[in-house]
């Protein structure tokens, strides 16, 4: 139970970190590839450049959008 806690907690921290982000799955295997994801996308667009993270990839804001 911990475990899960703790995965939703850094999922939920990365998501609040990093602006708004739509978020597509909701379970836990998904939300720990979210996470992982996420943390590409940050490092990826940079932070608050993020538009969206599926489980299997990100999108970042458009130019015109920043």
């Amino acid at each position: 139970m911990k475990k899960v806690i703790s995965g939703l907690g850094i999922v939920f921290a990365t998501i609040s970190l990093s602006a708004c982000i739509s978020v597509s799955e909701s379970n836990l295997e998904s939300g720990k590839q979210i996470s992982i994801m996420s943390q590409q996308a940050i490092a990826t667009c940079g932070q608050g450049n993020v538009d969206t993270v599926s489980t299997s990839s990100f999108k970042c804001k458009s130019q015109g959008t920043r």
